[in-house]
C-alpha cells in the first residue's frame, strides 16, 4: 500500500514539470512573434537599419574609390619617372625654323643623310613617271647647293635604306625604278671623300624602305616592306663592314623582329590604292 502511494506521487509530480515545462516555452514563443512583430511594425527601426547599411556602403565605396585614385597616382608618377628625357615634358631652348637655299629640283620620296656640314640627298620622284638618279649635295655653313654627282646605274630610286660612319654612307635595297616598280636587292657605298662607289653583297630578299643601322663594326637591316610593297617584314640581317668595304660574302641572319610596320596601304575593292603613302 506504501508503494502505490509512493509511485502516484511521482507521477503527479512528473505531470506537474512537463505542464511548467509546457508554459514557459508557450511564453517564450509568445515573446518572441511580438518583439519580432513590434520591430517589422515600427518604421523607425525600419529606417534607420536602412540608413545605416546606406551609410556603410556608401563609405565603403568611398574608401575604395580613394584607394583607386592613390593607385593610378602612383602608377602615373612612376610611368613618368621611368619616360626618356625626349618624351617627357621638360623644358627646352626655343628653336626657329630657317628657309633653306631651294633645291636643284623637285624632289619626292628620296634620301638624305649628314656628315659635318654637308647634307647628301639621294634619288627620289621628279614626277611619278619620273625618278632622279643623281645626288645633290647642300652646305649648312654658307646655306648653298655646292654640287651633284651621278648614281649607280643599278641603285634604287627611292625607299632606300640608308646609315654612315662619318664617311661613307651605305645604301641598302629600295624600288627600282617610277611609279610603283618593284625593289631590288642591289646595296652600295659611297666614300663621300673620293666620290667613288662599291658594291655590296645583295640582301638575301629585296625590300622597301628597311631600318638601316651601323653596330659594332656590322650593317644591320631589319624589316620594312616585302616584295608584294604591303606586307611588313620582320627578317633581320647584317654584315661585317669596315672603311667602306664588305668583310663577308653573304648577310648573317639575325634575331627577327618582334612586329613589323605595313608600308603601304592596299585596298581590296580599290586596288589604284596600292601606292598611297
Amino acid at each position: 500500500m506504501a508503494r502505490f502511494a509512493s509511485k502516484n506521487a511521482s507521477r503527479k509530480y512528473m505531470v506537474l514539470l512537463f505542464l511548467i515545462a509546457l508554459f514557459a516555452i508557450v511564453l517564450i514563443a509568445d515573446f518572441l512573434w511580438a518583439a519580432s512583430s513590434s520591430s517589422a511594425s515600427s518604421p523607425y527601426w525600419s529606417a534607420n537599419l536602412d540608413l545605416s547599411l546606406r551609410t556603410n556602403a556608401g563609405a565603403a565605396a568611398a574608401n575604395n574609390n580613394e584607394q583607386v585614385k592613390k593607385i593610378s597616382r602612383a602608377v602615373k608618377d612612376k610611368h613618368l619617372k621611368d619616360l626618356n628625357a625626349t618624351s617627357a615634358d621638360l623644358p627646352a631652348p626655343q628653336l626657329e625654323w630657317e628657309e633653306m637655299s631651294e633645291a636643284p629640283v623637285p624632289r619626292l620620296d628620296g634620301a638624305a643623310i649628314q656628315i659635318k656640314n654637308l647634307l647628301y640627298v639621294f634619288a627620289g620622284y621628279g614626277t611619278i613617271n619620273y625618278v632622279h638618279s643623281h645626288v645633290d649635295i647642300y652646305n649648312f655653313t654658307d646655306n648653298s647647293w655646292i654640287g651633284k654627282f651621278d648614281m649607280p646605274k643599278e641603285m634604287a630610286h627611292s625607299h632606300l635604306g640608308m646609315t654612315t660612319d662619318g664617311r661613307h654612307i651605305y645604301i641598302v635595297t629600295g624600288q627600282y625604278g617610277p611609279q610603283c616598280r618593284g625593289p631590288t636587292s642591289r646595296n652600295f657605298v659611297l666614300d663621300t671623300e673620293t666620290k667613288k662607289w662599291h658594291d655590296l653583297p645583295p640582301l638575301p630578299f629585296p625590300r622597301y624602305a628597311p631600318a638601316t643601322q651601323l653596330w659594332r663594326g656590322r650593317l644591320h637591316v631589319m624589316g620594312g616592306s616585302k616584295e608584294d610593297r604591303h606586307d611588313p617584314a620582320l627578317e633581320h640581317w647584317s654584315l661585317l663592314v669596315k672603311d667602306g668595304e664588305a668583310l663577308e660574302k653573304e648577310w648573317r641572319t639575325e634575331i627577327p623582329i618582334p612586329r613589323g610596320g605595313p608600308h603601304r596601304f592596299v585596298d581590296k575593292e580599290f586596288p589604284q590604292n596600292m601606292c598611297l603613302n
